[in-house]
């Protein structure tokens, strides 16, 4: 049986679809540094690439620059203090407040974090067959569930 049920639904499961192929890259990402022998997190490099750029970064500003909840961003932060590639101190002004830096450990790697990423680049272009129109597409639709969410206007159509 070769079916895939997912797909033969079509567009009503968009959701499932970016799911699984997320799903896919991120495993096969955790594969490619176990081999690799790095110790970081797929999801990890957006918050490397933004700490760098933006020194002093708090949990909030990360969450709100990457449009990911708090919750998701302090989870994420506490691991990589934990395993050493950031540093993570309260604010002298509101001790509320927790800053991130880059370790030493961090600055080391992160030029080979950057090949790697420089790579998975031009990778995602060839999987997409070198036709970035997707973004377009997804860049549409996160800025129409801004304006409403998924939920709320399925309930707008149950209600009419």
């Amino acid at each position: 049986m070769n079916e895939d049920f997912i797909r033969q639904l079509g567009y009503a499961n968009l959701d499932t679809r970016l799911k699984r192929i997320s799903d896919k890259m991120i495993h096969s990402l955790r594969s490619m540094y176990k081999t690799l022998d790095i110790d970081v997190e797929p999801s990890w490099y957006l918050v490397l690439l933004l700490v760098n750029e933006y020194p002093n970064s708090s949990v909030m500003e990360i969450a709100t620059r990457l449009q990911f909840t708090h919750q998701s961003i302090d989870t994420m932060t506490n691991k990589m203090v934990a395993s050493g590639y950031l540093i993570k101190v309260k604010d002298t002004v509101d001790k509320r407040k927790t800053i991130f830096n880059l370790t030493e450990k961090a600055r080391n790697n992160l030029p080979l974090f950057t090949k790697i990423w420089e790579i998975g680049k031009e990778v995602i272009f060839e999987l997409l067959n070198q036709d970035t129109i997707i973004m377009e597409h997804l860049d549409g639709l996160e800025s129409n569930l801004k304006e409403s969410s998924f939920g709320d206007r399925i309930k707008e159509k149950l209600n009419a």
